[in-house]
């Protein structure tokens, strides 16, 4: 098993920090399983992540001038994102939103780049995690972990706000987002987890991504986990 993000050589931007889209992922992973936890929502949760993160980085604004929401790209986003492609991809996204649609609450919803499908390419550039070939034209293969390191690394983000272990704002804005998809009912379940459940609840109870995906989350009932379009679908089995 490979030890460490920075390990190996390859272009530039293989060896640099993931994106927090990225350690969502890893937080979503069941290992054990080979699967994707709470996939259906996981495009409004990337979504939600790339903002977070060129918001946190001064590329974005989630307001207007006059303080109403929206998304608002900055003068310091022409400079260089630190050879981050899905980050470029996201502020390419932002540029391309109509003014009407620029509700940040808007965006979650429509943003479909990076897709899924990118941030998984990723991580397998980056000798993170794998995938068999799918069987059938909708799903994708079991998942492999390749590199343990990491996914505790994003776990324990997710942790540090769980149990008040002064977190950052970047691991508030990871927690946040894994809150408002529900996938922290999945990591940590039963009457031994109850404190950390509730402690989750507490912190992130105005937090806005928290507060924002699960308005999202009743448009998607039953919605399956497929590849992003028939693309997507034909560069994973080429792979």
């Amino acid at each position: 098993m490979r030890q460490g993000c920075a390990a190996g050589g390859g272009r530039g931007y293989l060896r640099s920090v993931l994106t927090l889209g990225e350690e969502l992922l890893l937080v979503a992973l069941d290992a054990d399983k080979g699967v994707l936890r709470r996939s259906a929502a996981m495009q409004f949760a990337l979504n939600a992540a790339g903002m977070a993160e060129l918001a946190a980085a001064g590329r974005l604004q989630l307001r207007r001038a006059d303080g109403s929401p929206g998304v608002t790209i900055t003068a310091e986003s022409d400079a260089h994102l630190g050879e981050q492609p899905l980050l470029d991809e996201v502020l390419l996204q932002a540029r391309q939103t109509r003014a009407g649609q620029r509700h940040p609450e808007r965006c979650l919803r429509n943003w479909v780049a990076p897709s899924l499908f990118a941030y998984l390419k990723s991580l397998r550039e980056r000798e993170i995690l794998t995938w068999d070939k799918p069987k059938n034209r909708a799903l994708y293969g079991q998942f492999h972990l390749l590199d343990a390191d990491a996914a505790a690394s994003a776990r324990a983000r997710v942790e540090r706000v769980a149990t008040g272990a002064g977190p950052s704002e970047r691991d508030v804005d990871l927690a946040g987002i894994v809150h408002g998809i529900g996938l922290d009912e999945d990591l940590y379940k039963g009457p031994r987890n109850k404190a950390k459940r509730a402690r989750l609840s507490t912190a992130l109870e105005r937090h806005r991504y928290a507060v924002m995906l699960p308005r999202l989350l009743p448009e998607i009932p039953g919605q399956k986990f497929t590849f992003d379009s028939s693309n997507d679908l034909k560069m994973a089995r080429e792979m």
